[in-house]
């Protein structure tokens, strides 16, 4: 019985320990999700490492708010599955629609990788 005590803890840390990581990645991708349909570049890149942070202009930043904005108001993110590659899927709501949000981490927790794009028909 001792024994198995001594391995319940280690996993509930261990649970704890990843439930706070995948609501990091998710306030994450909301966070610049709600600052794409803002169309606000500095709360965008903030998260961005600096080299795809560089790569945003404003002129794509508002295409892509405006897509957002073509789906009605934005409802928010929920997270869909992972790719092997370590990129996260999100599915985000809005009022007439929705788009698929693909961000990927570096291991510093800053996204190196962000796409909108609509869901498969």
């Amino acid at each position: 019985m001792k024994a198995f005590r001594a391995l319940l803890l280690p996993l509930a840390i261990a649970a704890v320990v990843l439930s706070g990581c995948a609501a990091g990645e998710q306030k994450t991708a909301e966070d610049t999700t709600r600052a794409v349909y803002d169309n606000n570049i500095d709360a965008v890149t903030q998260s961005f490492t600096p080299e795809l942070a560089k790569q945003v202009s404003r002129a794509q930043l508002g295409q892509l708010s405006d897509l957002m904005h073509s789906k009605g108001d934005y409802k928010g993110l929920t997270e869909t599955g992972t790719e092997p590659d370590g990129a996260y899927d999100f599915r985000a709501d809005f009022s007439n629609g929705s788009l698929i949000v693909k961000m990927k981490l570096d291991p510093s927790g800053k996204i190196s990788g962000y796409r909108v794009i609509p869901p498969s028909t």
